[in-house]
């Protein structure tokens, strides 16, 4: 599969959300929203501290994505108050649809990437396929672009969280790719999550 890698584009969030939603069925974030989805990814195009990856076919079309952050606890912060009135709007939207999830919405946006104690690696926040080319390894591809450019910028290591419970390919991926898992916790939800943690520079 021909695809090339580049940095994420504001002409790539609206496709990138789209796609986020649809490789994504059911899942919180995609349940908000694609104006939702539009303003979470556009908060990474103008932060020095985002790491991101996006693939396109031979088309231009956006097939994948991987985005992230070298500096967790400020990153959502700032995304948070740079885009609050996209966020303002995109929030109201997604709570008069489902007023159910304002408890885990309001938590959305004052999310600090669950870093581990004493941990001062890199997050990755997001990583997304399009289901059609699921199986092609662009995945792999796109995980081994977004680490090496982690630590092109002196970051030595990286953690993310998934679901620990009826996710097995995810977990498999991660493990498969050379990720760690470091431990287990609880949302406040009482969803089961896994986080790992990889080595970026080998050490």
């Amino acid at each position: 599969m021909s695809v090339l890698l580049s940095p994420l584009t504001d002409a790539d969030v609206q496709p990138l959300a789209r796609l986020h939603r649809k490789a994504f069925p059911g899942f919180f974030l995609s349940t908000l929203g694609e104006p939702f989805l539009v303003q979470f990814y556009r908060g990474f195009l103008s932060d020095d501290d985002a790491v991101t990856v996006v693939a396109h076919d031979g088309s231009g079309a956006v097939q994948g994505a991987v985005v992230g952050t070298t500096q967790p606890a400020g990153f959502f912060g700032r995304l948070v108050r740079n885009r609050w009135p996209g966020f303002a709007a995109a929030s109201v939207r997604a709570a008069l649809t489902n007023p159910r999830a304002v408890p885990r919405l309001l938590r959305a946006v004052t999310y600090r990437g669950d870093t581990p104690e004493g941990a001062d690696g890199a997050l990755l926040s997001s990583i997304c396929v399009d289901p059609g080319v699921r199986g092609t390894g662009l995945g792999r591809r796109l995980l081994a672009a977004w680490v090496a450019e982690v630590a092109s910028r002196g970051t030595d290591k990286a953690f993310l969280t998934t679901d620990a419970v009826g996710n097995d390919a995810v977990n498999r991926f991660y493990q498969a790719a050379g990720w760690v898992l470091s431990d287990r916790f609880e949302t406040r939800e009482g969803r089961p999550m896994n986080r790992y943690t990889i080595s970026v520079n080998g050490n």
